[in-house]
């Protein structure tokens, strides 16, 4: 016997995912009229239901995080409902986010990842080079840096930074043109301002900015490093990816050294 039991028109469209869709059903969700969620927000019932039905445009950053505000005050949202919303509106979450924000972000699974990768050289930045974790291994080829807390800073202020870079000179102007395509390519450039500031101070900073050098950072590239007990110079593979966490996607950078 053949044939197909429950089969589906496969003439009819699958509706693609949008704002108003998602939002109707959280609304749903937690049992809230369109008019509750309307008068909580600040804004219109009618409003409201030109979002659902895909009506209007989509929703600006404040109203956005009022409708946020009012669901979560019924039931809080996850993270993966959280930043599928932003999505669909289009929006970066609340900015750029807060170092203490990115490193609350990563979970003990990603640790014990880190941790695994021992003895290679594994660690988290975000993409104004603040520290967000790092292996034993990693630690002690960069010494100083975990307690300094970014990179930039590690490499301009911390004479240990002179000693194990091997060629720290061209290493740094490289990573200079890299933080200048990162800023130039940031959707909240302003998120940079802080560190520019402060590294702004330092004169070989000034240097090598100056020049308008600019680069993006590969997904490979060497590194040579000095071994302060042996003053033995190895030769470092360096991959570097951006971590898709589920409320910050984009903002950590993970980096894995091997000796070559």
């Amino acid at each position: 016997m053949t044939g197909r039991v429950g089969s589906i028109d496969e003439r009819q469209a699958l509706a693609l995912p949008s704002f108003g869709e998602l939002l109707r059903r959280l609304r749903d969700d937690r049992g809230v009229s369109r008019e509750r969620l309307a008068f909580a927000a600040g804004v219109s019932a009618s409003y409201i239901t030109q979002l659902e039905k895909g009506g209007k445009a989509k929703p600006t950053r404040a109203v956005v995080d009022a409708l946020v505000r009012c669901l979560e005050s019924w039931n809080p949202l996850s993270a993966t409902e959280l930043r599928y919303l932003h999505d669909l509106a289009g929006l970066e979450i609340g900015g750029y986010p807060t170092v203490a924000e990115l490193r609350k972000s990563i979970d003990a699974d990603i640790l014990r990842v880190l941790a695994m990768h021992r003895p290679n050289l594994a660690a988290l930045y975000d993409t104004r080079g603040n520290v967000l974790a790092g292996n034993e291994d990693w630690a002690q080829a960069f010494p100083g840096l975990r307690e300094v807390g970014n990179l930039y800073r590690w490499m301009f202020t911390d004479p240990m930074a002179r000693e194990v870079m091997a060629d720290w000179e061209s290493d740094v102007r490289q990573w200079v043109g890299w933080l200048r395509g990162t800023v130039g390519s940031a959707a909240d450039p302003g998120g940079f301002a802080g560190i520019m500031r402060e590294l702004g101070a330092f004169p070989d900073f000034r240097r090598f900015w100056v020049t308008g050098d600019v680069g993006f950072a590969p997904p490979v590239h060497t590194m040579r490093l000095r071994d302060r007990s042996t003053g033995a110079v190895r030769s470092f593979r360096v991959q570097v990816g951006v971590l898709n966490t589920e409320l910050y996607p984009g903002h950590i950078v993970a980096t894995v050294a091997l000796a070559v």
